[in-house]
């Protein structure tokens, strides 16, 4: 659930403009800028190559972004100079870029969430071999959509586009999407209909959503609205069982709520949003404060795997099928 609103507020910062990109000396810099150095096809004009170096390259920066890069810092050093604060730039704070990246510190972030479930699968992978049992093969399958949305996460920050854009919401609904499919399959893995119903409904509509958001420009009430839902309702689902689970005695489900409660203390780094200080604003801080909690959630998968072996072929689900 926390997971949920911290992502809902980051997305509330990329819909409105902002004071940056409203002000008429930035319209004006980049309507100069854009006349001047590119073409009708967006690319640089023969005496504007240089304005672009070979980072920026690899990573798709074309004129005009390179035009919207400088013109914002142009503004940037106006409001300042006026005594203003520094201002936002369609909902986000500037970022100095290092070798092509628009926004380091997230995407440093990113990649070390990214590591650490790599790290955690590989765990997973040493002790639990994919062919073992259903619910096995989907904690793998877990594992791999939560890399491939920090990868997704990782190229956004490294330069936002509409596609890029689309695949960081996409893939980060994924990660929400699939706790809560996780908070199901476990709790009523022993209603495999129900289980197989839930999955496949929640792929589909998975799929359908996804469909409609690249339709056109993006809907961030109504995607926002999805991780809302799905969000709350697998936390909930969690929390009670496993407030349910540690009480009967199984103190390793204390893993579980302690991700929970450590995923609602990172909101308050969203919540702050202030400017970068030495290239981390908010949401860069966000990202790093999420490295660690993979640690907490594998650790609890694991744990309940090998709880899992403990019970009666009978009674468990982690048999061989």
């Amino acid at each position: 659930m926390w997971f949920t609103l911290i992502l809902l507020v980051s997305i509330s910062k990329f819909v409105l403009c902002s004071d940056g990109d409203r002000s008429p000396f930035y319209n004006q810099c980049l309507k100069n800028c854009n006349n001047e150095n590119c073409t009708k096809e967006n690319q640089f004009k023969p005496h504007a190559a240089a304005m672009q170096d070979i980072w920026s390259k690899i990573s798709w920066w074309t004129c005009v972004d390179e035009c919207r890069y400088n013109c914002m810092w142009k503004t940037v050093q106006g409001f300042e100079e006026r005594g203003f604060s520094t201002p936002k730039f369609h909902g986000k704070w500037p970022f100095r870029k290092i070798i092509g990246v628009q926004e380091p510190a997230s995407t440093f972030a990113s990649l070390l969430n990214l590591a650490v479930h790599a790290s955690m699968y590989h765990e997973i992978i040493k002790q639990f071999p994919i062919k073992t049992t259903p619910i096995v093969l989907f904690w793998h399958v877990f594992a791999i959509v939560c890399m491939n949305a920090w990868i997704w996460s990782t190229i956004f920050h490294t330069k936002d586009n509409y596609f890029t854009e689309f695949m960081d919401y996409a893939c980060a609904l994924s990660m929400v999407i699939a706790l809560f499919v996780a908070a199901v399959l476990r709790v009523f893995h022993k209603r495999r209909k129900l289980c197989a119903v839930a999955l496949l409904a929640t792929v589909v509509y998975f799929v359908e959503h996804v469909r409609y958001l690249y339709t056109g420009r993006i809907d961030y009430d109504y995607n926002m609205l999805v991780n809302i839902c799905f969000g709350v309702a697998g936390s909930v689902i969690w929390l009670l069982w496993a407030g349910v689970q540690y009480i009967s005695g199984r103190r390793e489900c204390w893993w579980l709520v302690a991700f929970t409660l450590a995923s609602g203390a990172a909101l308050t780094l969203e919540l702050l949003d202030f400017p970068p200080l030495y290239g981390w604003d908010a949401h860069a801080l966000w990202h790093l404060a999420t490295v660690p909690l993979p640690l907490l959630f594998y650790r609890f998968v694991i744990d309940d795997l090998n709880y899992l072996k403990t019970i009666p072929s009978g009674k468990s689900s982690l048999k061989s099928t």
